[in-house]
């Protein structure tokens, strides 16, 4: 061989992808010019079938590149909501005030849709890329537990619904162990200040609450010894039983 005309092996590597690509358009032009008969228009079928197997599968490529770099950048996100006697969690809105700038980024979109049945709701999270390809993940809770109306628990139930089927569906990891500052070894972190103390105990008095069950409530057997990262959460739920 004409040692001129030999290819390195990432020309030869080359040239044979591009031997091996088919290129639709031009076998499509070919069988259109060649009029329409029988067996044109069985072969047209093929070509387009072969078109869109094709598209399916550079799509499948392009979402899967974009959610591994999607990945790559989403954060650990540290649990920021009270669960009274439970912990923290993070809600749906602040779940997606966290990813949706990265969705947008690399060229992703969600929506939900929702089914009830029975006592359940399911809701199933589609995550959808610019490139076409798309998958879904669904999340199914029971309606009920404490609500003020019966529409109001169909929609905490609905939104537990979303968060968790989004979460699921890209993966994310939801710390809850931390519930002040990163260093806190505590749950409820450092006690309250002596003004909070008084706030509260003030608080309870003038609304008649039973103090025991408000200081079992709070996880402390004397005021002073409740925990700041629960005085929000005991605030609130005393000032809405003042406005009653």
């Amino acid at each position: 061989m004409n040692k001129d005309a030999q290819l390195t092996i990432p020309e030869a590597e080359s040239a044979l992808a591009t031997v091996q690509t088919p290129n639709v358009a031009k076998m499509m032009q070919t069988i259109i010019d060649g009029g329409v008969t029988t067996e044109n228009v069985a072969a047209l079928e093929k070509v387009i079938d072969l078109y869109e197997r094709m598209e399916t599968r550079n799509a499948e490529k392009q979402f899967n590149s974009a959610f591994v770099a999607l990945q790559a950048e989403l954060p650990v996100i540290v649990a920021s909501s009270i669960i009274p006697n439970r912990g923290k969690y993070e809600r749906f809105e602040d779940v997606c005030r966290v990813v949706n700038p990265l969705l947008f980024k690399h060229g992703f979109t969600v929506s939900f849709s929702m089914v009830a049945d029975g006592n359940r709701i399911t809701e199933t999270c589609q995550l959808k890329h610019t490139g076409g390809h798309s998958q879904s993940n669904s999340f199914s809770v029971r309606v009920g537990g404490k609500a003020d109306s019966e529409t109001q628990a169909d929609c905490k139930a609905a939104t537990t619904a979303k968060r968790n089927a989004l979460l699921n569906c890209l993966n994310i990891i939801i710390r809850q162990d931390v519930l002040t500052a990163e260093n806190d070894d505590t749950q409820d972190g450092a006690p309250i200040t002596f003004e909070q103390a008084e706030t509260l105990r003030e608080m309870v008095r003038d609304t008649g609450s039973d103090e025991t069950a408000f200081l079992r409530f709070a996880g402390a057997s004397r005021y002073e010894e409740i925990g700041s990262a629960r005085y929000d959460m005991l605030f609130a739920a005393l000032n809405k039983k003042a406005r009653k």
